[in-house]
């Protein structure tokens, strides 16, 4: 499955109670990093605990996610594709084909909220997020 990943400057909360009124959206979901799992050895800056780590919603039977990039986001980098699996050598196999010739955003690795994921820009300057659930 491959899914559209829309990034955001802060808005992120605002922007998906936007879209679900405008396209009717369903399954809403919403974690703000303070959601998240303390980490000690990645304190997390109470500039973003109000910030949408992660949030999902179905829009006319595509399931799309959303967040707030505390780096920010230049015009042209809102969107990454996420491909979901069950196979973890899958993610890996996918992973490193893109990643040759790109840049690693996310190395990759097990993550609290999947068995495997990896985010890579490939060399033709798409983001794609790896996941294996």
């Amino acid at each position: 499955m491959v899914e559209p990943y829309l990034y955001f400057n802060g808005t992120c909360a605002e922007a998906v109670d936007f879209y679900e009124t405008v396209f009717s959206g369903t399954d809403k979901q919403v974690m703000r990093f303070k959601d998240a799992p303390p980490n000690p050895q990645f304190p997390m800056p109470e500039t973003l605990l109000e910030l949408v780590m992660h949030a999902e919603m179905t829009i006319e039977g595509t399931r799309f996610s959303f967040g707030d990039n505390p780096d920010g986001v230049v015009a042209g980098d809102q969107t990454t594709l996420i491909v979901r699996t069950s196979d973890p050598e899958n993610v890996a196999n996918w992973f490193n084909q893109l990643s040759v010739g790109g840049v690693v955003r996310m190395p990759l690795g097990a993550q609290f909220y999947a068995r495997m994921y990896g985010w890579v820009i490939d060399r033709f300057g798409i983001h794609w997020q790896l996941i294996a659930e």
